[in-house]
């Protein structure tokens, strides 16, 4: 009898056991989960600052196929290439301002008239920061028809120009 106890007691797991197992676990995302959401924070930025890029690069591509030269006064205007022979420029998800936890909004410059041929925008500028500070991104970020990108933490507000160089 004292045999058939000794067997049975060594087939599972004591609950003390089990506790140290689940306390461990913890301790291991505990250490893992906050790196995890830093990481997924720089993929964000990564993402929005090439996203400026491609509006940089659209925007070229606009004012160079456009009549009279111009650049679009819209995100939407380089989705969908309105004006610059119907060619799409840009991602719907950019040319909606949401991408990868970040807004961003166009903004034209002034309005140039154009000899007999119409009006002209001859400067641009665009800017994304993240939907919620600290979260999806830190950093802000601004670009204009120099082609620059410039970027810094400014507490979740819209990129501006007087932003440090990236």
């Amino acid at each position: 009898m004292l045999s058939i106890l000794r067997t049975r007691r060594d087939r599972g797991f004591t609950l003390i056991e089990l506790l140290i197992v689940i306390a461990i676990i913890g301790i291991i995302a505990a250490i893992a989960i906050p790196s995890l959401l830093r990481s997924r924070m720089s993929a964000n930025e990564a993402s929005a600052s090439g996203a400026l890029k491609t509006i940089a690069a659209a925007q070229t591509d606009y004012n160079n196929n456009s009549s009279p030269h111009s650049y679009s006064n819209t995100l939407e205007g380089l989705r969908s290439g309105q004006g610059a022979g119907g060619v799409r420029y840009i991602s719907d998800d950019l040319g909606a301002g949401l991408k990868s936890g970040y807004n961003f909004s166009l903004l034209a410059g002034n309005l140039t008239p154009v000899g007999s041929a119409g009006v002209a925008y001859y400067s641009w500028s665009a800017e994304a920061h993240p939907i919620v500070h600290q979260r999806t991104g830190i950093r802000s970020f601004y670009v204009d028809e120099t082609g620059i990108l410039l970027g810094s933490d400014i507490g979740g507000g819209a990129g501006v120009s007087t932003l440090p160089e990236i």
